[in-house]
């Protein structure tokens, strides 16, 4: 195989490889123009293949005219082609081309093909031996017509609008066009060079094959860069998609544990309620009996029963505390909302206080809330006994309560109460708050606090939350919703 066989083999291989793979390419969404690159590639090997057998197959006069002038027109098509890419939109729509330039392309286009089938390329008078001794390589020289070589002249200029484009591009700094620029420079080379061999000025073989590589190579190899770089960030986006949706499932199944436990404390209210309501009921008739019966015995000297009398009297009225906790939970307040200061609500609720304990206070900037003063003040003189408790049973040798109100990260008020004690048993951490959950029911705690504070934060819009502080210690946190703009 001489030099000129392998050129065309080679530059037909390589070609048709860019052309599928632009092809490849052009199948994912946003990269229609791709199907450009894939024409210029095919065209590009359309002239190398003609050129291969023209080599192979053809030395007659008649197999000449035909490989000449198949490639005066293959050659119009890859030009057009090519004011096509330059010109078009990012979408590569032949209609966003302007329109003469479009309509000229065409019409040359139509030109070549017509001078071709009707065997007007060549002159067949002029035909000379070209000889490459150094190369071992000899072919005939067809010569062009005149019109034949308008033609070749009109492709040229339309390559060099194409490159005077490429070249703005690059100025522009758009992506690629400067390779696309030195692609054209190269392939006028190789032009030049056919010119000079055409005209008998230079023995040498014909470099339209390296030309049209230099053309399509950098733009195939821009492409398949681009390709390969979206498929990275289609991977950095895949990988990130896959985070989010572990994320997002995380939210959804802490969502449905929520909205679980809410449905969960939604039945016990109610259920808290209708206990509260039946047993309410007898209640009352107990408590009205004893206090009958203890005046009937106010006489006895019997001391024995008056103890009985007044321990029956305290359990009573234990449930009676009991059943109003209940209620507690679930009834509405009668009062007006107001605005409220959370650092107010503080105050009062250590004013209200009788307990032994110090109290410090951590008052920093929150939003007013919309609520019920009474209940609001209830629900944290709740949270502050359960810690002075607490720190009674722990007997802490520097005990310490802190109530503190500021605003959380996402805008809502905070009260919260802190304490050093032994915070919450890790068993029952997840229970707290539910009604007759208490760390020490020996002391006679019904365990309905915590209930209770969960109860009014609901009523309010805002959630109760519990936990034990890193440093040591319980810590339960109301958390409201701030009230609106007036």
């Amino acid at each position: 195989m001489n030099i000129v066989l392998a050129l065309s083999t080679v530059s037909l291989a390589l070609q048709v490889a860019a052309c599928l793979a632009a092809l490849a390419i052009a199948q994912a969404p946003g990269w229609r123009r791709a199907r450009i690159v894939a024409a210029l590639a095919g065209t590009a090997g359309l002239y190398s293949l003609f050129d291969l057998l023209g080599n192979l197959f053809t030395r007659t006069e008649v197999a000449l005219a035909w490989v000449t002038s198949a490639n005066l027109s293959v050659a119009a098509a890859h030009v057009a082609l090519w004011i096509w890419f330059s010109f078009s939109d990012g979408e590569g729509r032949w209609e966003s081309v302007p329109q003469r330039l479009r309509w000229f392309a065409t019409g040359h286009v139509v030109a070549a093909v017509a001078i071709s089938l009707s065997r007007h390329a060549i002159d067949a008078s002029r035909m000379d031996m070209v000889a490459v001794r150094w190369l071992r390589v000899e072919f005939v020289q067809p010569s062009l017509t005149p019109v034949a070589t308008v033609s070749v002249l009109i492709t040229l200029a339309l390559l060099l609008v194409s490159f005077l484009e490429q070249r703005r591009q690059a100025r522009r700094g758009v992506l690629g066009a400067r390779a696309n620029a030195i692609g054209f420079l190269f392939f006028f080379a190789c032009a030049v060079e056919e010119v000079l061999v055409a005209s008998g000025q230079l023995d040498f073989i014909y470099l339209a094959e390296l030309g049209y590589m230099g053309l399509v190579a950098p733009l195939a190899a821009q492409f398949v860069r681009r390709f390969i770089a979206d498929a990275r960030r289609l991977e950095t986006l895949t990988h990130a998609l896959e985070r989010e949706v572990q994320t997002v499932i995380g939210e959804r199944d802490a969502a449905r544990v929520e909205i679980a436990a809410q449905a969960r404390f939604t039945a016990l209210g109610r259920m808290a309620g209708g206990i509260g309501h039946e047993i309410n009921n007898p209640l009352q008739v107990l408590t009205f009996a004893l206090e009958e019966l203890r005046d009937r015995c106010r006489s006895t000297a019997d001391p024995a029963l008056r103890a009985d009398l007044a321990v029956a009297q305290e359990a009573t009225g234990r449930i009676a505390r009991i059943v109003d906790g209940l209620h507690a939970y679930t009834r509405g307040s009668d009062a007006a909302l107001e605005r409220l200061l959370p650092d107010a609500l503080v105050r009062d609720a250590i004013r209200a206080r009788d307990g032994a304990l110090p109290v410090a206070l951590d008052l920093r900037a929150a939003p007013e809330v919309l609520g019920d003063r009474v209940r609001l003040v209830q629900a944290l003189q709740h949270a502050i006994g359960n810690a002075a408790q607490a720190l009674g049973r722990a007997g802490a040798r520097a005990p310490r309560i802190t109530v503190a109100a500021h605003r959380a990260a996402d805008g809502q008020a905070v009260l919260e109460v802190r304490d050093n004690g032994p915070g919450f048993p890790a068993a029952l951490l997840p229970r707290v708050g539910e009604p007759f959950v208490t760390s020490d029911p020996a002391l006679g705690n019904a365990g309905l606090g915590l209930f209770i504070i969960r109860g009014v934060a609901e009523a309010h819009g805002g959630r109760l939350e519990v936990e034990n502080a890193p440093e040591g210690g319980a810590v339960v946190r109301l958390i409201l919703p701030p009230a609106a703009v007036p």
